[in-house]
């Protein structure tokens, strides 16, 4: 399964790594954690430097 990474900032700036199994699928769980639907450690395989208090996601990527 892929990782995917994104920029992401809440009230500063950070990233996300989580897996997915495509762009689409790492998009969907993105939106679905913006509107409250999944929480944002429950992305699978997550790891974070979160800083701040307002979550912001800026950009997606597939990890090499």
């Amino acid at each position: 399964m892929p990782t995917y990474l994104a920029h992401y900032s809440v009230g500063e700036y950070g990233k996300v790594w989580f897996d997915a199994d495509s762009f689409e699928h790492a998009e969907k769980l993105l939106a679905e954690v913006l509107e409250g639907e999944m929480l944002f450690d429950e992305l699978p395989n997550m790891v974070n430097k979160p800083k701040g208090d307002e979550l912001d996601i800026n950009g997606l990527q597939e990890m090499p």
